[in-house]
């Protein structure tokens, strides 16, 4: 759908989106093309389904323990919160779409006027997205990597003598053999035990799990790039503004002989004019677009802020009852010790460091905002004519008492002040 100029801008939105069948491919995309898209949505959805449904069914109908409850609580609200986020990705599509359009309509225009340094200041703030999307990545896959497939291998054939009798007197219930009865588990403590008794379903079923953990990944890893690449989008076009104001008054103090002696007074002012009403457009179509940013990323916003919030909770939970109580989940902490205490680490930096990217992008997008009122200021606005003046105090009081920002369902305006307040009061509570 887009073309070259916003390659390096999009590039990793297109990575993580597509394949969770979210990437907008216009209106008039082959069929084959959209009927792809629609069956990436139905099986991401049943993947998510066929993770969530049985987790939901082992914690409230099957296990007794009312301590390992409170710890299957911390996979499905993970869960529930990929498919919050994936929800509104899939409602919003066409919004989002519009995004991406602005995002290369402002590369075209740029890159069509052979403007290099604010090509430069686009890719440097592009390059911001980018870094902080990897770093997103890399944390998210990491955690998922390990608790997706090296805790379950690291297990081994660890069956009780109670779940040995209890299989052995199903299978001579149903008449079958009972040569091989060693089951494997399929996930310790968060999935219910299944009935496998062929190595081949094992296997089978630890692959679609593992598949099911990439996609719910893949969709909050999605979700930090559209705020990665479009929030940076739109501080690279304040950074642009910035440097239009600083031209337009240098170009006033360095050329007033010019203007002085110029034939057409008309001319030169309406030249002024232009220049004046450029800056103008510029900054309303970034203060728009921050806006539309906002209206479609807020829920998903919402969602991560709350959800990983809790999940760091019971991270910490965790990590309390293991050093206090080890006998509670003998399974997993006394004889993998090292492997369950790496994924969790893992794990619990990973959604502090996803809260920090949104919280921190947040804060970039309302200085950089703010930023304008202050370059405003500092220039020499009162060397222009009064009419002129006027007009750059207008521009200072809306940068000043109308700044962009991103906030977490209209709630929380997500800035690194309320990262530090948040869990700084959780860590007390805890």
């Amino acid at each position: 759908m887009l073309s070259e100029k916003s390659h390096y801008a999009v590039q990793l939105n297109r990575l993580f989106l597509m394949p969770i069948g979210v990437w907008p491919i216009g209106r008039d995309a082959p069929l084959v093309q959209r009927l792809l898209k629609r069956l990436a949505i139905i099986g991401c959805y049943f993947l998510m389904s066929y993770l969530l449904v049985p987790t939901a069914l082992h914690t409230f109908l099957e296990e007794p323990d009312p301590a390992i409850k409170l710890k299957l609580i911390g996979p499905m609200s993970f869960h529930l919160m990929a498919i919050g986020k994936y929800v509104s990705l899939v409602g919003r599509n066409e919004e989002i779409s519009a995004c991406f359009e602005h995002v290369e309509e402002d590369w075209k225009m740029y890159s069509d006027k052979n403007a290099k340094p604010e090509l430069e200041m686009m890719k440097r703030n592009a390059k911001v997205g980018r870094f902080l999307i990897y770093l997103c990545a890399a944390f998210m896959y990491g955690g998922g990597f390990f608790y997706h497939m090296i805790m379950p291998l690291s297990v081994g054939r660890l069956v009780t003598k109670q779940v040995r009798a209890e299989r052995y007197l199903q299978l001579l219930a149903e008449n079958a053999s009972t040569d091989n009865i060693d089951v494997e588990p399929v996930r310790v403590l968060s999935y219910p035990i299944y009935g496998l008794l062929a190595k081949l379903d094992y296997v089978t079923l630890l692959l679609v799990q593992f598949v099911a953990g990439f996609v719910l990944y893949t969709i909050t890893i999605a979700s930090c790039s559209l705020a990665a690449v479009f929030a940076n989008h739109v501080c690279g076009q304040l950074e642009i503004v910035m440097s239009l104001l600083r031209d337009f008054v240098h170009d006033n103090e360095d050329n007033p002989r010019i203007y002085a002696l110029a034939d057409d007074a008309a001319t030169v002012e309406r030249s002024r004019s232009d220049k004046f009403e450029e800056i103008v457009q510029r900054h309303l179509r970034a203060l728009n677009f921050a806006s539309r940013v906002e209206k479609n990323l807020n829920a998903i916003c919402f969602v991560e802020f709350i959800g990983c919030t809790l999940n760091i909770c019971f991270l910490e939970y965790y990590f309390i009852t293991v050093w206090l109580k080890r006998k509670i989940y003998p399974q997993e902490w006394e004889n993998q010790n090292t492997v369950s205490t790496m994924t969790y680490c893992i794990l619990l930096i990973s959604f502090i460091f996803n809260i920090f990217i949104f919280c921190y992008i947040g804060e970039l997008l309302t200085e950089q905002s703010k930023k304008i009122g202050e370059v405003t200021y500092a220039i020499n606005w009162y060397t222009l004519s009064g009419k002129r003046a006027v007009d750059l105090i207008m521009i200072i009081m809306i940068a000043s008492c109308y700044p962009a920002r991103i906030t977490a369902g209209k709630m929380v305006n997500l800035s690194l002040g309320s990262f530090c307040n948040i869990y700084a009061n959780l860590i007390q509570l805890v």
